[in-house]
């Protein structure tokens, strides 16, 4: 198979997955684009990309379940074959976050949270490290809940919780092919998810409290990080849970 320098990214219609397709492209990759529902803004998307020169292929998936999952799976290794290219990077982006609390999640939402956060990036990877170049790159996004305790988010950080986990063991595990894995973990970021809130006089206070910097992250700034991870630059840097949240909480 050729290497052509061609990264998948997941949920990358809107907000970070966006900001990271955008950058990943500028920075020469050809991408493979995940969306769920929103193909209008998939191929908004694939029209800027291709106007830079690259690539772009969209890939539908569902990850609210096992069946779902798979689906795309299939597809995404249709297309790599057809294409005969190998993949160099992965960055699993695409999840799901709550707000309910610990006596408030049921088992649908549970199960709903994990899947696409924890069982879909997992096997993602597993079925897809054959099409993973030597020197290759896997990058999650995680988050800092995982090291702040915020009772209304209990399931979301227990599913960034595993990805912190499988990031490092994973990193371990697939370091003789070359490949790094690292995880990013954001803090408060300035996307249309959290627009409904952060967009208020609440939103904004807790924000500047919250970060040393005192405001809320671009969706830009998680992207960068997301381009050195990419990057030979970091080409030494695996197993590493990488806090991007503006010094939240020190």
């Amino acid at each position: 198979m050729k290497k052509n320098n061609y990264a998948l990214v997941t949920g990358a219609s809107r907000g970070i997955g966006k900001a990271v397709a955008i950058q990943l492209a500028n920075d020469g990759f050809n991408i493979l684009l995940h969306y769920n529902q929103n193909i209008e803004k998939a191929n908004e998307l694939k029209k800027e990309i291709e106007l830079s020169g690259r690539q772009v292929k969209l890939i539908q998936g569902d990850f609210n379940s096992s069946e779902g999952i798979e689906l795309f799976i299939e597809k995404t290794k249709k297309l790599l074959n057809e294409e005969n290219v190998l993949l160099h990077t992965i960055v699993h982006n695409a999840g799901h976050a709550t707000s309910n609390g610990f006596g408030e999640v049921d088992y649908d939402e549970f199960n709903r949270l994990f899947n696409a956060n924890v069982k879909a990036p997992y096997f993602i990877t597993q079925s897809l490290i054959g099409f993973i170049e030597f020197n290759g790159r896997i990058i999650n996004l995680s988050s800092g809940v995982t090291r702040i305790a915020f009772p209304h988010m209990l399931v979301y950080s227990m599913t960034k919780g595993a990805i912190n986990t499988m990031t490092f063991t994973l990193a371990k595990e697939l370091g003789e092919k070359g490949i790094t894995v690292n995880s990013v973990m954001p803090g408060i970021i300035n996307t249309d998810s959290t627009a409904s809130w952060l967009h208020t006089e609440e939103g904004q206070k807790s924000a500047k409290n919250m970060s040393a910097l005192k405001r809320e992250g671009q969706p830009e700034e998680i992207a960068n990080v997301v381009s050195f991870l990419a990057s030979e630059k970091a080409s030494f840097i695996t197993g590493h849970n990488m806090d991007v949240t503006g010094g939240s909480h020190l």
